[in-house]
């Protein structure tokens, strides 16, 4: 027998009235569904959304004693807001400046505005048409400077503003210190060095007491010096030290500088009383990724790191821990587990930046020195997580299973069991299948990135994918997260499916053991494969069919377009045995798309055109047609968006349509699944990754065995397997699933709980009866009862017969 497939829990799907709305709304949850036209309200479920994995961007610009200057990602998509002032447990103020989609916060105003703190909690703002403002935040005041005519802003520091005009050979690299005194503006020229050349992008950091700038003698040697910003000299601290990407932070005892040219790893650091003393050298480490960060707090330097992601990179990071290296030498200590990339010193002491554990954890917080000496954090305000993002769903028996891109660190599947009825419960969500996190490579990193998942019924996953060669796969994941792959190659050739954009594989129907992946059939170079996921020796394809033409499995049918025009035909799978309905479909047309559940099959010959009669619905117990939209079908119900209404419809068979939810605004297509396996609906709407479930309140089938794998016979005695072993796929989920054993004179010898998973049953049994003996040798009758979970129909019965030897007889 074929290994079980067994979920790690088990929850059934439900059916309920009244009831279960009274209990969800006890709950606190929320009932957006109602049948218009039912008879009573049907239970419904509410999972909001998961949050993303990565934190809210929140970069700090500047910070003074009471707030601090940050942006913060835009709601509805990847960009950062306007420049604003939170004060400290205050209400947030919009800031004059531009809001770029980037973090530049360019010094020189070129593509945005460059935003500091430059003493107390005055802001600094510049735009470069608009010219210099400063904003006193806690008076409310503000400062406007036009800047003389050929000056470049070089930024802000306490009351002055330090500019560059150009020398004769037109090269930015003159500077001045201005400063408004009695009304008027004082233009200081910079000078300290004979001969030195300011670089461009000279300035590295300062504050309101000194700035580092870049310099260049004539012979060619680089370095970095100080400004003293109330004698305008320079004097050089740092000789040889680059300014390229170089940054210099200062607090009142110390300032640091770093540069990761030349795969740099060494942090400098001065004493701010005597900068003319021999630095003091902190090895910052080359085994992170990305640039460090620095800051000063105390005797402490703090450290993160800036990511720099390559474009064969999407795995997503929460930012670099936060560091505290002690100046003096010792262990170092971690403040964050995970830091946003920019940190922003304190005038007057400590430092501010946003980060956390989690992106449940993030919070603009700051850096200060405890009564210990040691960095000691306070938290500021909070930042809430952001919602992910749902790409497909599957609900299969109950077992919800969601792609999702971006609530880990990698796209991911998660699953959680449903239940509704008369207490309405989402299940646990867990992490079903994610590339590992040292995964690299494009196709490795997204193996689930957008791909549907589709659940067999049996508590199995199957996702049509590509392997790190790009050729087609199908993932098979047990609940337990076990993967098994299987090649899109035909058995008879060895040929595999092409690839391209023309070949884009997916899973196109599932029953139990079988399963239906490959393209669309729409195009005469198509190919899809059926595969049994329990073969003999494991999953294979078992036959491959090429050209228009859709298929779907239910149970061990596989259903495919006829040889004669408008019919269909079915292949059953164990047997061969073909049986073909007559002409059903509009005009002849050939069904590209076909969908099976239960008794119903759902053809579609224009599933992507607007003809609005080339589907329908087909009974094969009946072989009756009826007209259905273009949707989802589920068991005597197709689901279907109504664009121009903008909203969710479910039609039952024969029947009038009625409103499952009316949407606030029109929009691409929602994600939709029906249960195959159940009665119930579940759709993500509007742009969110929040889920409702409903039932959708339509009788579902009576309950059937419709494949199984029993052994016939078992020797009891046998050294390899002396179970007997039986696992039975039904059409949906049922409880109080039981196996009673009879003999010849029909008297009950052995009877005992199946074990039940989604829409499956197993059972096995060694062949001892209650008194711990063999049975006699000989054939049994075997039968298997249950009751539907949804109450829905009459109960299960199974019955075969089972031949033992190596019982009593031989014992």
């Amino acid at each position: 027998m074929a290994g079980r497939h067994k979920p790690n829990r088990r929850r059934s799907l439900v059916r309920g009235g009244l009831a279960a709305a009274v209990a969800l709304a006890a709950a606190g949850g929320t009932l957006p569904f109602l049948l218009s036209n039912a008879h009573a309200e049907t239970p419904s479920l509410t999972i909001p959304a998961p949050d993303r994995f990565e934190p809210v961007a929140n970069p700090v610009y500047g910070a003074g004693p009471g707030g601090v200057v940050e942006r913060t990602e835009v709601k509805d998509a990847s960009a950062l807001g306007y420049y604003r002032w939170t004060p400290d447990g205050g209400t947030p103020v919009d800031l004059p400046a531009s809001s770029p989609y980037d973090d530049i916060n360019s010094i020189d105003g070129g593509g945005g505005s460059h935003v500091s703190v430059t003493s107390g909690d005055v802001v600094a703002i510049y735009d470069r048409p608009t010219g210099l403002l400063l904003k006193d935040m806690k008076s409310g005041t503000t400062t406007k400077y036009t800047l003389p005519d050929g000056h470049f802003y070089r930024g802000v520091f306490g009351s002055y503003v330090l500019t560059a005009t150009r020398d004769a050979d037109g090269n930015e690299d003159v500077l001045h210190v201005l400063r408004m005194a009695d009304g008027q503006l004082t233009d200081t020229l910079v000078t300290g060095l004979n001969g030195w050349v300011a670089e461009d992008g000279m300035t590295l950091g300062g504050d309101d007491r000194s700035v580092a700038i870049w310099y260049a003698h004539p012979d060619g040697t680089r370095g970095v010096g100080l400004l003293d910003l109330a004698t305008a000299e320079v004097t050089p601290v740092l000789p040889g030290a680059t300014g390229a990407n170089a940054r210099v932070v200062f607090s009142d005892g110390y300032l640091a500088w770093y540069s990761p040219e030349g795969g740099n790893t060494t942090a400098r650091v001065l004493p701010r009383a005597t900068p003319e003393a021999a630095d003091t050298k902190i090895e910052l480490g080359s085994g992170g990724e990305g640039t460090p960060r620095l800051g000063l707090v105390g005797d402490w330097l703090l450290t993160t790191r800036q990511y720099e992601q390559s474009e064969s990179d999407f795995l997503v990071r929460q930012g670099a821990p936060l560091t505290a290296l002690p100046i003096a030498g010792g262990e170092p200590r971690t403040l964050l587990e995970h830091a946003g990339r920019r940190m922003a010193q304190v005038p007057g002491g400590g430092v501010a930046v946003t980060g956390g554990a989690s992106a449940q954890d993030w919070a603009v917080r700051r850096v200060s020195v405890g009564d210990d000496g040691a960095p000691a954090l306070r938290t500021v305000r909070e930042v809430a997580p952001k919602e992910g993002n749902l790409s497909r769903l599957s609900l299969t028996a109950g077992h919800l299973v969601t792609a999702e891109s971006d609530t880990t660190y990698l796209p991911a599947l998660f699953q959680r069991q449903i239940t509704l009825g008369a207490a309405p419960s989402p299940g646990e969500r867990s992490l079903l299948a994610r590339p590992d996190a040292q995964t690299t490579g494009e196709t490795a990193q997204r193996l689930y990135d957008h791909r549907r998942p589709v659940g067999t019924g049996d508590g199995r996953t199957v996702v049509a994918s590509t392997d790190a060669s790009g050729d087609q796969i199908l993932v098979v994941l047990a609940a337990d997260g076990t993967k098994t792959v299987v090649p899109a190659v035909d058995p008879q050739t060895g040929e595999k499916m092409p690839t391209g954009s023309d070949h884009y594989s997916e899973v196109r129907s599932a029953s139990g053991r079988y399963v239906v992946f490959g393209d669309s059939g729409r195009g005469l170079d198509d190919r899809q494969y059926v595969v049994d996921l329990d073969a003999s020796g494991g999953a294979k394809v078992l036959r491959v069919r090429q050209g228009q033409g859709g298929l779907a499995v239910w149970g061990t049918k596989l259903w495919m377009p006829g040889d004669t025009e408008g019919t269909l035909q079915a292949v059953d799978l164990k047997t061969g045995e073909t049986t073909a309905t007559d002409p059903i479909t509009y005009n002849g047309c050939l069904p590209q798309h076909l969908q099976a559940v239960g008794p119903w099959l759902y053809w579609d010959c224009y599933p992507s055109g607007s003809i609005s009669d080339g589907h329908g619905i087909y009974n094969t117990q009946t072989q009756q047609s009826s007209y259905a939209p273009r949707g989802t079908l589920g068991d005597g119900y197709v689901v279907a968006y109504d664009g121009d209404r903008g909203r969710l419809d479910l039609t039952p068979v024969g029947d009038a349509p009625r409103t499952i939810e009316a949407f606030t605004f029109q929009y691409a297509y929602p994600i939709v699944e029906a249960d195959r396996f159940g009665g119930a609906v579940a759709y993500a709407k509007e742009k969110s990754a929040q889920i409702t479930v409903v039932d959708s309140g339509v009788p579902t089938s009576p309950v059937a065995e419709i494949e199984s794998r029993v052994d016939k016979s078992v020797d009891l005695k046998s050294a390899a397997d002396s179970v007997w072993d039986a696992d039975w796929q039904l059409s949906k989920p049922v409880t109080d699933a039981r196996v009673t054993v009879r003999n010849k004179a029909g008297r009950t010898v052995f009877t005992g709980a199946a074990e039940e998973y989604a829409a499956a049953v197993s059972f096995s049994w060694n062949g001892r009866t209650g008194d711990g003996r063999y049975v006699i040798d000989g054939s049994y009758t075997w039968e298997l009862t249950g009751t539907p979970v949804d109450g829905s129909g009459g109960a299960l019965k199974a019955t075969g017969t089972v031949a033992f030897t190596g019982g009593q007889g031989t014992r």
